[in-house]
């Protein structure tokens, strides 16, 4: 047990970089607009906020024998992740009515939004599956930290996305070397990377946690090639079409 928590040790120290990502990548489009963003933006940017810091929090009770407080926590984090998923599901509706305005020019494509309602999608119902299993598995201490882990590679995919195409912002309409898909390109190996360093640093690279995190941030590489398919686009303009306030 005790060499475990030694592997796990410094974890919450880890989790302090994706804090600086979050703050740095939604600047821009959310904390500096906050006062006229919409309630489920809040809902959704409050409870995925929570769940990054008990995600922090969590490692050091763990490894520091306050196994008591962190079973405490872990019911609260219950909660926590359950709002953030249906928060999440709740507003990528907004993906289909941002590209059906063509709202994301010169840099994002129609077909971006529109790709992200699927791809986002499935890191919503990933990052769902890594908190499942870690509760299945909370008598387990090897399976559950691995698990808990993993929700970060999935729940942490929004703000990395925003991160790598940040230089978007500052860019002019002229400028022809970078664009959202140039941005993927970049971003989705970098973070695939990190997160097969991880599954080596813990010895758990063939671990289904890790497998399962690669995929699904693979698939993020896709996001415009999925938006750019016709009848895809008329399905969820279909499915989605009622939960938008706005007309299309």
């Amino acid at each position: 047990m005790s060499s475990v928590f030694d592997q796990y040790k410094n974890a919450h120290k880890w989790m302090a970089i994706p804090w600086i990502i979050i703050i740095i990548a939604f600047t821009p489009q959310y904390f500096m607009t906050w006062s006229t963003e919409p309630w489920p933006y809040h809902l959704h940017a409050l409870s995925a906020m929570a769940w990054f810091a008990l995600l922090l929090y969590q490692p050091y009770l763990a490894t520091h024998g306050k196994l008591k407080q962190h079973r405490k926590w872990g019911m609260i984090g219950l909660f926590l992740a359950g709002a953030v998923v249906f928060s999440a599901l709740s507003i990528v509706p907004t993906n289909v009515f941002i590209g059906a305005v063509d709202g994301g020019q010169p840099f994002f494509p129609s077909s971006f939004f529109y790709g992200l309602v699927f791809t986002e999608t499935i890191q919503v119902l990933g990052f769902g599956l890594a908190v499942i299993m870690g509760a299945i598995n909370s008598k387990k201490s090897d399976e559950h930290a691995i698990w808990m882990i993993s929700s970060l590679f999935f729940g942490f995919m929004p703000a990395w996305a925003r991160f790598v195409m940040f230089p978007l912002l500052f860019l002019d309409e002229q400028t022809q070397w970078m664009d959202a898909q140039t941005c993927l390109n970049i971003g989705i190996p970098l973070f695939i990377l990190v997160v097969v360093f991880v599954g080596y640093k813990l010895k758990k690279l063939r671990h289904p946690a890790i497998l399962l995190s690669i995929l699904f941030v693979f698939i993020m590489l896709f996001t415009i090639p999925i938006g750019d398919i016709e009848w895809y686009r008329e399905l969820v303009t279909r499915i989605m079409k009622p939960t938008i306030p706005w007309n299309l």
